[in-house]
């Protein structure tokens, strides 16, 4: 039962990213090429697409998560990820007016959830994922930046923040998988397109591969650390 409430909670949220990407605002620089956001809210299937992504992520975690209380936290990641996972895909960008929001409710979430379980380390393990993790992408941006060309975007470092602290309320395990999952999936496909020649390494969408592979921290990471 509660699989299949997390799933559902998720793919409504998830089923909402049509609506939400109708209303948000353009880049004050735009490059001329970027498919504008209410352009992509009219995607044959979209709202089909994101609710069964989100669905299915949100399910995962559920499966295997020890404390319910952290559940709607995932929700949320699965939900509002699977909007970002998409429009990165499409636009190699990660608005600012979705992730900030994201931000503020997953922390609240990791806050009510430990104060549920009358746990603060709780809380504490998730930030100071948030604040370590948060460093780490600060300083890939700024090497990417000053030796590749940029090829790192910041709205990557803001997500990882958000990533963060939904993976470190649930342990130092989930966190160092679901970063780790996140670079290994980016890099295995991003080196195999790039080599079909299907992308260009600098223009490449890694906010979809974070996602994913903080789901698959949360979901198997103890199993993979404990191997």
């Amino acid at each position: 039962m509660t699989i299949a409430l997390a799933a559902l909670a998720a793919a409504l949220l998830g089923a909402l990213g049509a609506l939400v990407l109708r209303r948000v605002p353009e880049p004050a620089e735009p490059d001329e090429d970027k498919v504008p956001y209410a352009v992509l809210a009219g995607t044959r299937f979209l709202v089909v697409g994101l609710a069964a992504g989100a669905a299915v992520m949100a399910a995962l975690v559920a499966w295997r998560i020890d404390h319910t209380e952290l559940l709607p936290v995932w929700v949320v990641v699965a939900g509002v990820g699977a909007w970002l996972a998409f429009v990165d895909s499409r636009t190699r960008l990660l608005p600012y007016v979705i992730v900030a929001p994201m931000y503020v409710v997953t922390l609240l979430l990791v806050g009510l959830g430990a104060l549920l379980l009358q746990d603060v380390d709780i809380l504490v393990h998730a930030l100071v994922a948030n604040v370590v993790v948060y460093l780490v992408f600060r300083l890939m941006h700024w090497f990417a930046g000053r030796f590749f060309g940029g090829a790192f975007g910041y709205g990557d470092v803001r997500l990882s923040g958000v990533l963060a602290l939904a993976l470190g309320a649930l342990g130092s395990s989930e966190v160092f998988i679901g970063i780790y999952a996140g670079f290994v999936l980016g890099a295995v496909v991003g080196i195999l397109l790039s080599r079909l020649r299907l992308i260009d390494p600098k223009s490449y969408a890694f906010g979809p591969y974070m996602i994913v592979g903080a789901v698959i921290g949360a979901t198997w990471g103890p199993a993979f650390y404990s191997t």
